[in-house]
């Protein structure tokens, strides 16, 4: 089966890949509802992206674990229970391009383990452990530790360990539970590099924010993920990654809150290694041996903006995203016979969704809806791979709680994905198109 293709199948069909955590723990720290850092979770609220920005703190009496109980720990539990069916034209087969149909109730479900929060004034950690699927596997999704409010200031925070990038829109945090944002994992055809924006890196991080988040920045030093421990040197594979972003508050109930920023990040990329070869006469690349780095990028600005009272808003998020490969990081040739190691590639991709939280009963532990909608495009300038995708969605909450919180999800996805299909009667690969449905509940505790 061609990469490519595979790529599409995982992006569609494993819902684990586009997991939107959320914290219960914290809510009963403090003996809030979730709705105190979330207009609807997993979307935060103005108070919950401070709370997150300042290490998992609120500057109150509760932060210190010594002021808890001994009886409480910062432990969540958080699985999804659901229906799926997901259908994909153009499928090579012996027969020609065939159409597979699939749908069940995944058993067991796969369940992350979260725990965080704060060690000691100003020194806050996470691990999420995710897994525990068919197969019993659990792998770190993340670890890292981190120095808060460093001279006193929250605008010099330190991170280390293994964190998600510092996004327009969380790949981890997101709403839609079939399907990832296609720009942050877009790869030119034929590349090596394995780098997605939307997964989690290793590596430092410094962090800053002014005093109600209203300004942010983050600068990240990380190995690009899927190339960790490949090249040889003081740190391999190296990528370097920033994001800024402002709100400004305007005075009015239309009309009240738009956030501006620009993000980027900057890779190289091993193309020569050491090789080794086994008995059946395949040579193996050598990690730690990788040289002649190869530069590639990923650049662009996002604009959020809030329509109504912050209560129940509707929210609308942009982002666009130019990424580019140096000649001689991919390799092969597409369906004209174009050679794709001969020159650079590029890509434009981006995305728009909406977020609504129509209306709400008048209480702190309301019940809300919640409304989304999302498109997503990735064009290439060199070979196959092009995507238009649209996801539609509704979640009612069943529970916003200091104990728990659950909520019904249904969401539909299609997407088409140009080229990497079972060849037409001309030969060039063909159009795949996928379409998902899904439904269930989503919970933790």
């Amino acid at each position: 089966m061609k990469a490519p293709l595979r790529a599409v199948i995982a992006l569609v069909v494993i819902v684990a890949a586009a997991r939107a955590d959320a914290f219960p723990a914290f809510a009963r720290k403090y003996g809030m509802s979730c709705s105190a850092c979330h207009v609807g979770w997993p979307v935060f609220n103005q108070q919950g992206q401070n709370f997150r920005d300042n290490g998992f703190q609120f500057g109150l009496s509760k932060d210190d674990p010594v002021a808890l109980s001994q009886d409480y720990l910062p432990v969540s539990l958080r699985t999804t229970v659901f229906y799926q069916f997901t259908r994909m034209t153009n499928q090579p087969s012996d027969q020609g391009p065939t159409v597979t149909q699939v749908g069940g109730v995944p058993l067991p479900p796969s369940v992350d383990v979260l725990t965080g929060g704060v060690l000691a004034k100003d020194v806050s950690f996470l691990l999420v452990l995710t897994g525990f699927g068919p197969d019993g596997t659990a792998v770190v999704e993340s670890a890292w530790a981190r120095l808060d409010n460093l001279g006193g200031t929250g605008w010099l925070n330190v991170k280390v360990g293994k964190f998600e990038l510092d996004l327009p829109a969380s790949s981890h945090r997101n709403v839609t539970l079939t399907t990832g944002y296609a720009a942050y994992g877009a790869h030119p055809q034929g590349t090596s590099v394995a780098f997605d924006m939307g997964e989690n890196q290793v590596g430092v991080e410094i962090d800053g924010h002014s005093a109600r988040s209203s300004t942010r920045y983050a600068l990240a030093f990380t190995s690009a993920n899927g190339g960790e421990g490949l090249s040889k040197g003081g740190w391999s594979t190296p990528m370097l990654y920033g994001h800024v972003e402002h709100v400004i508050e305007i005075p009015s109930r239309v009309f009240p809150w738009v956030q501006v920023g620009a993000f980027g990040g900057v890779g190289w990329w091993p193309t020569s290694f050491k090789t080794i070869t086994s008995e059946g006469g395949t040579p193996t690349n050598i990690p730690g041996t990788g040289t002649n780095l190869k530069a590639f990028y990923r650049v662009g600005p996002q604009l959020n903006f809030m329509l109504g009272y912050p209560a129940t808003p509707l929210l609308i998020r942009a982002a666009y995203v130019y990424g580019w490969e140096e000649a001689g990081l991919a390799s092969g040739t597409d369906a004209t016979g174009f050679d794709l190691s001969t020159s650079s590639n590029s890509f434009n991709g981006g995305f728009g969704e909406l977020d609504w939280v129509p209306f709400s009963e008048s209480s702190y532990n309301a019940l809300p809806w919640m409304f989304f909608a999302r498109y997503d495009v990735v064009r290439f300038k060199h070979g196959a791979g092009d995507v238009d995708g649209g996801t539609i969605g509704v979640r009612r909450y069943l529970a916003i709680g200091p104990r728990a919180s659950a909520a019904v999800h249904v969401e539909g996805h299609i997407d088409r994905t140009k080229g990497v299909g079972a060849a037409g009667p001309d030969g060039i690969p063909l159009v795949v198109q996928a379409q998902s449905v899904l439904a269930g509940i989503d919970l933790d505790f």
